[in-house]
């Protein structure tokens, strides 16, 4: 039985693939506006993302670390903690595909095989990123929220709830970018074997319940700063009232006093 080790790593915010594919030096064995898959053997690949994804299929330690740093220089964005999912293949011509924790067995393996479950793993990365931000800003929201229940009110300024909404926007728009994994990729319609695969392989990372989980968060989140920001435009609203009451009254104060003085 051989065994192919696959490690998937998110480097950052988005890859520049056209300027990769020009320095790159070796060959490239299929490109699209969104990946690029490079074949080193019959088992070893490795596979980049538009989205910041690297993901290699059986390279040595050395091959990994160098790759990663030519990708930096073409990375937007660095991230400051890689993160990293591991991953077996188990080949076994005599056994059916099965799936296990964290591996899984195919009786075969191929170009399109291997670019599935990197494409998966690469996946579960971004998941991993994603659910991280959702909960810190979850912890953020928390934060405010626990300050309402003792206080009655929030402290913090009409600009530092914008900077917050505006945070927490941004992380929506990426999460809807990055995590495009619902929609499968377009060759496992052209073979049920791959389907197959590609089905196992979302039920191993547990990648469309993990996803609902971080929309929910990010639904929380939303939900509470809308209220955040209407207890925020009342209170400025009522700040302009006693504003405008106290104009008036100075005002109707300075007309009186010039009549006596």
């Amino acid at each position: 039985m051989q065994h192919v080790k696959i490690a998937a790593y998110r480097l950052g915010e988005s890859i520049r693939l056209k300027n990769l594919a020009a320095a790159y030096k070796g060959t490239i064995y299929s490109s699209c506006p969104t990946d690029i898959l490079i074949k080193r053997n019959e088992s070893s690949y490795i596979y980049v993302q538009h989205y910041g994804e690297v993901s290699f299929s059986d390279c040595d330690e050395r091959t990994v670390a160098d790759f990663i740093t030519f990708t930096k220089q073409f990375t937007d964005n660095l991230s400051g903690n890689i993160i990293k999912e591991d991953f077996v293949i188990e080949i076994n011509s005599g056994l059916k595909l099965h799936f296990g924790y964290n591996s899984m067995q195919v009786p075969e393996l191929n170009a399109d095989v291997v670019k599935i479950v990197l494409l998966n793993v690469s996946q579960s990365v971004v998941l991993d990123h994603f659910t991280d931000l959702a909960q810190k800003l979850l912890a953020e929201t928390v934060t405010l929220t626990h300050q309402l229940e003792q206080t009655g009110k929030i402290s913090t300024s009409k600009t530092e709830l914008m900077k917050f909404i505006g945070k927490t926007l941004n992380i929506q728009n990426r999460i809807t970018d990055n995590l495009y994994f619902l929609d499968a990729p377009d060759t496992v319609w052209e073979e049920e074997y791959l389907a197959e695969i590609n089905t196992g392989l979302s039920r191993t990372f547990h990648l469309k319940t993990r996803f609902k989980e971080v929309d929910y968060t990010m639904k929380t989140i939303d939900s509470n700063l809308t209220i955040f920001a209407q207890l925020v435009q009342h209170r400025d609203a009522n700040k302009l009232e006693w504003i405008i009451i106290l104009l008036i009254f100075f005002e109707a104060l300075h007309a009186v006093l010039s009549k006596y003085f």
